[in-house]
């Protein structure tokens, strides 16, 4: 419960330009306290947007010559 409370208040100070440093101080301490978790989460984070982008791209199909009769 207090990793998932750390994240939020984390990716909050992160999120608004004036609390940056503190953020990224939190992000630190973060990875320092749980840092298997942190790679975990990470790991499952970049995953899903890979999954999520290769959808949506289009396979490259080459174009068909018309048809002799």
């Amino acid at each position: 419960m207090e990793f998932i409370t750390l994240t939020v208040i984390t990716f909050l100070c992160l999120l608004f330009e004036t609390t940056r440093k503190f953020g990224i101080v939190l992000f630190i301490l973060l990875f320092l306290a749980f840092p298997l978790t942190v790679i975990a989460l990470a790991a499952i984070t970049i995953h899903f947007i890979n999954r999520h982008k290769h959808k949506r791209t289009k396979h490259y199909v080459p174009p068909t010559l018309p048809r002799s009769r």
